[in-house]
Formats: C-alpha cells, sequence, structure tokens
C-alpha cells in the first residue's frame, strides 16, 4: 500500500510537471534584425438615426505597419511606422477618398486626419522578458484632428497601439483549454475612456499557412466609466452593450499573432442619440524579413 502510494504521489507529481512545462507564455516577441509588415483592415457601417436612406454610412480603411527591431545592449529597440493608409468613406451620400500615396487627390480634412500620422514613427524598448520598459519619439506625434475634434495625443496614440497588440492575452503561460479573464482600459480623444472586460480561452493548436498556431477566442464588453468630477464630457462614447469577439491566430514559433479578426457591435451615444455601429477588423502579419 506504501509503494502504491508513493507511486501514486509521483506519478501526480510528473504529470503537474509535464502540464506546467506544456504551458505557453502568449507574449509578443520581436526578433532583433527583423522587419515585421503588418496589414490592418477595418470595415465598419453605421446608420444615423432619423436620416433614412442618407443617414448610411461606411468606411473601409487599410493602414500598413511596419516594426523595424534592431539590438541595443540587453534590450531591443522596435521602431513602429506607419507606412501607408488607403480608406474609402461614404458619409451622408459623399464618397471620399484618401490614398497616402497621392494625398493630394483627397479633401482637405482627410488630408489633415491621415497626413498627420503617416510616415510617422515611435520606439518601443524591448527587455529580455519581451516587457516595453520605455517608449521614444512620443513627442513627434501630434494629436490628430477627428471630426473636427482634437484625437489622440502621443502617449495615448502609443498606449493604443500597444494595447492593441496586447489585449486580451492571457498574462500567464497556458495550455490548450486554459482560459482567463481581462480588464483593461484605453485612452482615445475624442471618445474619452473606452473600458473593457472579458474572458479569453486557448481554443486549440490549428495550421495556419503551414505553420502551428495557438487558436485564441476573446470576447470583450465595453463598460461606461463613470465620469470624473469636473472632466469634460466626451463629444462621442460606448453605451452599454457594446461587445467584441476577437479570434486570434499566435505563431507558437515567431511568437507574433500572424491574424487577428476583431468583430465588434458598438452602441455609441452623441448629442443625445443612440447610434449603432458594426465593425470588423482583420490584422495580418504580411511579412518577415531581415533588416538590410
Amino acid at each position: 500500500m506504501r509503494i502504491l502510494l508513493h507511486f501514486a504521489i509521483i506519478t501526480a507529481l510528473a504529470a503537474g510537471s509535464l502540464s506546467a512545462a506544456d504551458k505557453t507564455l502568449l507574449r509578443a516577441h520581436w526578433e532583433a534584425g527583423k522587419v515585421y509588415t503588418m496589414e490592418n483592415v477595418m470595415n465598419s457601417s453605421t446608420i444615423v438615426p432619423g436620416l433614412g436612406e442618407s443617414g448610411k454610412q461606411t468606411t473601409n480603411m487599410t493602414q500598413t505597419m511596419t516594426i523595424t527591431v534592431s539590438p541595443e545592449g540587453d534590450k531591443r529597440l522596435a521602431v513602429v511606422k506607419i507606412a501607408g493608409i488607403k480608406a474609402l468613406m461614404n458619409m451622408m451620400g459623399q464618397v471620399m477618398n484618401y490614398d497616402s500615396s497621392d494625398p493630394a487627390k483627397s479633401q482637405p480634412m482627410l488630408q489633415q486626419a491621415f497626413g498627420s500620422i503617416v510616415g510617422k514613427e515611435f520606439t518601443l524598448v524591448y527587455d529580455k522578458d519581451d516587457k516595453v520598459t520605455d517608449v521614444r519619439g512620443m513627442d513627434k506625434l501630434t494629436a490628430t484632428p477627428v471630426a473636427g475634434a482634437k484625437g489622440p495625443d502621443g502617449k495615448q496614440f502609443v498606449d493604443a497601439f500597444r494595447k492593441s497588440q496586447e489585449m486580451g492575452l492571457p498574462k500567464d503561460p497556458v495550455a490548450p483549454g486554459d482560459s482567463w479573464t481581462f480588464d483593461e482600459t484605453i485612452e482615445m480623444a475624442p471618445l474619452g475612456t473606452m473600458h473593457i472586460k472579458g474572458t479569453g480561452k486557448f481554443d486549440s493548436i490549428v495550421d495556419y499557412e503551414g505553420r502551428k498556431h495557438a487558436k485564441l477566442i476573446i470576447e470583450g464588453t465595453f463598460i461606461s466609466p463613470e465620469a470624473q468630477a469636473g472632466a469634460a464630457a466626451p463629444m462621442i462614447k460606448f453605451g452599454e452593450g457594446s461587445t467584441m469577439k476577437v479570434e486570434n491566430l499566435f505563431d507558437l514559433e515567431r511568437r507574433v499573432s500572424s491574424s487577428s479578426v476583431v468583430s465588434s457591435e458598438l452602441k455609441m451615444s452623441a448629442a443625445g442619440q443612440e447610434i449603432p455601429v458594426s465593425q470588423k477588423v482583420t490584422t495580418k502579419l504580411i511579412k518577415v524579413e531581415d533588416v538590410n
């Protein structure tokens, strides 16, 4: 009986150790000497109440971004650059185009809004554990005008980028079948504070473009924060019931996301009206190259 008990304890400990070893930390790792090119495609549609057909609005935008990584001592510097933007917008029956390769053909409003971020860059400093320890170049990012209002400043822009890469990912190592919770806030003018709570699950290991990926399913709900005393009310805010669902494919060898699809059903509130917005954002890792 004693021998059987010892055998059971050893087996249990071995099984526990094996389980822990099989767990993976799903945190982005940008390799020094590499250039990562990412493409972000956003499609959104909404109907402004009371305007009938003319109240239908759609936006289709493609943004190309590069992340160039170099070593600095025991750290890595990741230079994030907005390389290009193309947009097609239908607002109140008016069709507007923007292409950063030929911005002069666009309306002045779009030249101002998109032109202020195209070609801009900032640097994230990562330590050996893939944690950001510093950000450089935020002072060169000016506040982007959005619909006649002041948009995000440099700090908000960088924080929003970082959290968009990390949103919903587990903080600790996980294995298939594991789940977790998350609670994040993002400051983004002119929307104010976005507070998102939700759950994530390591659904399975799948093959994507010939590589093994962790398939993650993430679901979240937007929560309207309490107004801060003395703070100006945001022009637009999220209403209760706004939700998002994410399917993220995380490359287990490269240790970065190869594909992320975020589908959101948003209830925006502006000027006392609730405006429903359907949005889908697809982000793909287009290529990884060596730094020249």
